[in-house]
């Protein structure tokens, strides 16, 4: 259960950390939907991308935790 909440707190701070490394955009035409959601430099992807990885690490924590509780119990 550690690898799990240490892998959701690791996932957390890279994104922050990529999220403050992009640089500003100064272009006004917006890229198609594609790249918003996918592409981690041009749109929002690192957002998306890293969102996914923090649902899938917190269900697993979830479910070892439950997993625990019911040996115990």
């Amino acid at each position: 259960m550690g690898k799990w909440i240490a892998l959701i707190f690791i996932t957390l701070l890279v994104m922050i950390v990529f999220r403050m490394k992009r640089p500003v955009d100064e272009k006004l035409v917006s890229p198609s939907n594609l790249t918003m959601f996918f592409h981690p430099v041009q749109g929002e992807g690192d957002l998306f991308i890293g969102g996914i990885l923090l649902i899938y690490f917190s269900s697993r924590l979830f479910l070892s935790l439950f997993q625990t509780l019911r040996d115990i119990f």
